[in-house]
């Protein structure tokens, strides 16, 4: 079976917004973890990872942006093609 253009388009947009919650649900943990535990080291800790985390989740932005403006190029061009 042959996907369509759109078809591929959604299955990725899934795939990266279920990749963009695993680094969100690790932040909430850790952030809740040293919150419940309270002391320095335990939020200074949870900060650490949330940063790394928030450090994933600016990447992933990042490949959907580049991907979202390819798809807009590709659908300028052929709209200029058939104008």
């Amino acid at each position: 079976m042959t996907l369509s253009r759109s078809e591929i388009d959604l299955e990725q947009s899934n795939c990266e917004l279920h990749d963009l919650c695993q680094p969100l649900t690790a932040m909430q943990c850790r952030l809740e973890v040293g919150k419940m535990l309270g002391h320095t080291e335990a939020l200074e800790e949870a900060i650490n990872g949330s940063l790394e985390e928030t450090s994933r989740m600016f990447k992933i932005i990042a490949l959907m942006r580049e991907r979202l403006l390819a798809i807009h190029a590709e659908t300028q061009q052929s709209l200029h093609r058939q104008g």
